[in-house]
């Protein structure tokens, strides 16, 4: 990441949160997050450079890397903080 001022948002996900991508053809894509009462639109200048490429498949590698991870997760029964969501096995 770049140096200087950074601003963070942690966007806590339930059942109700969503994702929703939109094309257009006179304009450039919008990728939106919505949790709660928070809504995050993408948005890119409309005339594109090989940067805002490269953003969009950092973007798609990055999202499929963390869904793989929920995944697997879901699949071994662990909870997003990390405890077991089921019986504490004995070590």
């Amino acid at each position: 990441m770049a140096g200087g001022r950074m601003s963070a948002l942690s966007l806590p996900i339930d059942g109700a949160a969503s994702t929703e991508f939109r094309a257009f053809r006179a304009r450039t894509p919008l990728f939106t997050v919505s949790a709660g009462r928070v809504l995050v639109t993408l948005t890119l200048p409309e005339r594109l450079n090989s940067s805002d490429v490269e953003f969009a498949r950092g973007l798609a590698e990055q999202a499929a890397a963390y869904a793989v991870e929920v995944e697997r997760l879901y699949r071994s029964g662990r909870s997003s903080s990390g405890r077991s969501s089921g019986k504490r096995r004995a070590a």
